[in-house]
This record gives structure tokens, sequence and C-alpha cells, in this order.
């Protein structure tokens, strides 16, 4: 029996309305991050139907106009000081911080391949690990517009759930053109434009469910254990913020990770020390492929 059936994709083509233009966003800044391939396919015109709900222009960049040299490494090297092998060599780290994080409205907007989006969005999310498993758009609103299924895909839809509540930013809504009816997904993106803008106006941000709970318990225990030494970036956020809410009398782990917080700041060890994790992350996989 397959677990997961095979995907239909819809042949439906979106013919969108006129735009109302009435919404105001005030002193909301949204930022519309979009990859799409087709310029005259239905993503394409839903940006263009969702954004002329608007009295002023927002800004919308695509993700190829984005100066990324490459995927991250995987090295955590980030994870002492959030510093990434790539910063200075490419645009990424200052378009992330200068665009992303000002913005108090974010819309993702891509198109469906397979199972997932496209590879320049697994680029765009990965190479956002410089921030390690800290949130970076807490309490803004956040927004997905997709084209294709997405309701045959409840993978996908956990993983869009789950990076809402991991990033503490309020899930305002998530428009597709599965409807195949131009008149209700007009209805849709003027909705969720508006809805948008009054969340952003209070504050709100929904409650977080198992996911989000359950995640940041288990970024939380082993960043306080184990993975303090290499997470350091980590460990000063979730100490500052109030994450160890529990108590934890493993004095083997404390001794352990005092003593190598302190050797890291030795400039020599630190660099021997990132090449160690280097290899260290590899090691469990090594012996998989060279006796495959």
């Amino acid at each position: 029996m397959k677990q997961f059936p095979p995907v239909v994709c819809s042949e439906f083509v979106y013919e969108p309305g006129s735009s109302q233009q009435t919404i105001t966003a005030g002193d909301k800044k949204i930022l519309v991050l979009v990859d799409e391939e087709k310029e005259n396919g239905n993503l394409g015109k839903m940006i263009k139907a969702f954004r002329g709900n608007y009295i002023h222009d927002i800004e919308v960049i695509s993700l190829t106009s984005i100066d990324i040299k490459g995927g991250c490494l995987g090295c955590c090297q980030c994870g002492l000081d959030n510093i990434c092998q790539y910063q200075g060599k490419d645009g990424y780290i200052d378009f992330y911080n200068e665009k992303v994080k000002t913005a108090d409205i974010i819309v993702f907007a891509g198109e469906i391949r397979d199972r997932y989006l496209s590879s320049r969005w697994k680029q765009y999310f990965d190479r956002s690990f410089f921030n390690t498993h800290t949130p970076t758009l807490k309490d803004k609103q956040i927004a997905f517009i997709l084209s294709g299924p997405l309701a045959q895909l409840p993978n996908l839809q956990e993983i869009l759930s789950a990076y809402a509540q991991f990033q503490q930013a309020n899930l305002a809504g998530i428009v597709t053109d599965e409807g195949e009816d131009s008149l209700h997904m007009d209805e849709l993106l003027g909705d969720l434009a508006g809805r948008l803008v009054d969340l952003a106006g209070q504050g709100y941000v929904q409650p977080i469910d198992f996911l989000g709970v359950g995640g940041m318990k288990i970024f939380r225990d082993e960043v306080w254990g184990v993975l303090r030494c290499v997470f350091q970036s980590d460990h000063r956020y979730y100490k500052q913020h109030g994450y160890y809410d529990f108590p934890q009398k493993d004095f083997k782990t404390r001794r352990m990770n005092f003593f190598m917080m302190l050797m890291t700041r030795i400039p020599a060890f630190k660099k021997k020390f990132l090449k160690m994790i280097e290899k260290e992350m590899v090691k469990p996989l090594k012996n998989v492929v060279e006796n495959k």
C-alpha cells in the first residue's frame, strides 16, 4: 500500500478581476517574497491581485534578485556568534537583516514543486540558519500565497505552520489556487490583504500548539545540554529570554560546557574547534557512504 498517493495538479488558469485599492497599511511595512518561474502563471497573477488591494504600492522582491552564492554548508560556524561562512561573500545576510527583519508583514509566495516549494525557496530557508535556533520574525504577521496542490500535502501544511510557530510569528493565512474559481480567489486575496494589516495593528499572535511548544522544548533541552558549546549564540538568547524554566542538576554537563565555552574564547582553539565540528557532523554518515 502506498503511504502517499500521487499528487494531482490542476490545469486551472486564474483570471483576476479588477482590484479595489481600499486598504492602507499605515506605518506597517509589507514585504512580499516570491519565486516565480512563469511570468504569466497563476502565482504572478495572484501577487498582482494581492498588491492591488492596497492604496499604496508594497515591496515585492523576487528570490532570483537576491545575491545568494550557495546553500547552507552545515558547518555550524554560526553557532558560536551567528557569523556565517558566507559573511561578506554574498548579499543574503544583509538582505535578511535589512529587508526581512525590518518588515512588519511578510508574505511568502511560491509554486509547489512535487511535495515542497522550489529549490530556490529551500536555499532561502536553509541560509537563514545563520540565526541558528532563535526566532527572527517574532510578533510579525506572515502569510503564504501558493500555486499548487497544498491540500494534498499535509506534510507541507505542517511545515508551514511549524515555521510560523518556531519564529513566534502569527500565521495570518494561506491562499492557494486550488479553488478553481477566479472570483472567489479575488475575495480570498483581498481578505488576506486586509486581515494582515488589521492583525498587525492589533499586534496579535495566536497561541502556539504542540508543534511550537514541543519543538522549542527540544531545542531548549539540547542547547542547555550537550549542544551548548556548539550553539553558544542560542544559549545566550535562551538564557536572556527565560527559556530555561526547568530544574536541572546535571553538573557533569554543566562543567563540560563551562570548560568548552571558555576554551573557544582562545582564537587558535576556536579555529580547530570549528574544523572539528564539520567532521563530526558527517561522522555518523561516513560509514554508510563508504561501505554502501
